[in-house]
This record gives C-alpha cells, sequence and structure tokens, in this order.
C-alpha cells in the first residue's frame, strides 16, 4: 500500500514540476464552470455523508449498532 501512495505521489509530482507556460484564454464562463464543479462535488460529499452518517459513526466506533432501528415501538 505504501508502494503505491509512493509510486503515485512520485508521478504528480513529475507531472507537476515537468509543466510549461500555457498561452490561453480563460474567459468568465470557465471561472463559472469550475465553480459549479466544486459546489456540485461538495454537495454530492454532504448528501453521501448525510445519507450513511449512523453507519460511519458506528464505522469509527463511536456509535453502537442498532441492528433493527425501524422495529423499535413508538411512544
Amino acid at each position: 500500500m505504501k508502494r503505491v501512495l509512493f509510486v503515485s505521489l512520485l508521478v504528480v509530482w513529475c507531472m507537476a514540476m515537468s509543466e510549461r507556460a500555457v498561452y490561453a484564454y480563460m474567459d468568465p464562463g470557465s471561472g463559472s464552470m469550475f465553480l459549479q464543479l466544486v459546489l456540485g462535488g461538495a454537495a454530492g460529499i454532504g448528501l453521501i455523508v448525510k445519507l450513511y452518517w449512523r453507519k460511519l459513526l458506528s464505522l469509527v466506533g463511536l456509535r453502537s449498532r442498532d441492528p433493527h432501528p425501524e422495529q423499535q415501538p413508538h411512544v
């Protein structure tokens, strides 16, 4: 696992160090599209966390698993 992480970090570092100057035009629509990408990704991650919050807490060990939460009597 450590070897895979090391190799992937090495590849990313090599790609970042080998970049060249690019003379391109970025219009305001590109910035807006990037902002939508970031906000949509954050909203998606938030939704996934909300849907799996109880499983996440029990996986970390902060909450015990409730085997059948919908079968508890309602008072």
